[in-house]
């Protein structure tokens, strides 16, 4: 009896804990900003919102939202604010090319798609479709030479999310900020293995 009444309480709890974390992206963070002795190294969540509600009965909402939420006490406000801006949770966007590969996430595999950058300048990003139509970031890396931020590398790690996901309204904000980050003068990158199995 006293063991099922504590089998009973570490599933309950255990069910209190994952009711906690929303269904969304887990993402592994590295931010390196100049001047700065050490990276900021964290992890956090993208997690999607549900879709906006309009007057229109004809058309169904087209657009969710997002937000990002995390346990790491050194990835504040302002650095999660700078972190959104090169995040994609959208539809596929002219100029994206489905390549002829997939990544696992757990079960999930999820196929590759390129993102326009200029690798030879030390800029690296590829998307996954994490859902039927809707694609995410699966890595970002690169180096700069002139700015506040010197480096920069994204890893989604984990894909965990809610049946019929909408993109989110402004989920293509990368492809603004890409050419940004690409027309900084950039230091040579060791380059390296950027798409990588999930366990």
């Amino acid at each position: 009896m006293w063991k099922s009444g504590v089998l009973g309480a570490c599933l309950f709890w255990s069910g209190l804990l994952d009711a906690r974390s929303a269904p969304g992206l887990s993402y592994r963070l590295r931010l390196h900003f100049r001047g700065s002795p050490q990276a900021i190294v964290g992890r956090f969540r993208l997690v999607p919102t549900p879709a906006l509600r309009t007057r229109n009965r004809v058309h169904p909402p087209r657009f969710g939202g997002w937000r990002l939420e995390s346990r790491n006490a050194s990835l504040s406000g302002g650095v999660l604010a700078r972190v959104e801006r090169m995040l994609y949770l959208s539809g596929p966007a002219p100029g994206l090319k489905r390549r002829g590969a997939v990544i696992r996430y757990g079960r999930r595999l999820c196929p590759v798609w390129d993102l326009p950058t200029r690798a030879e300048e030390g800029v690296y990003a590829y998307l996954v479709e994490v859902e039927p139509g809707v694609l995410a970031l699966s890595y970002l890396s690169g180096r700069f030479s002139g700015g506040d931020l010197q480096a920069v590398e994204l890893q989604l790690e984990g894909v965990d999310l809610p049946r019929r996901i909408a993109p989110a309204e402004d989920g293509a904000v990368l492809l603004r900020t890409l050419p940004r980050m690409a027309d900084a003068p950039v230091e040579p990158s060791d380059g390296g293995e950027l798409v990588e199995l999930m366990p």
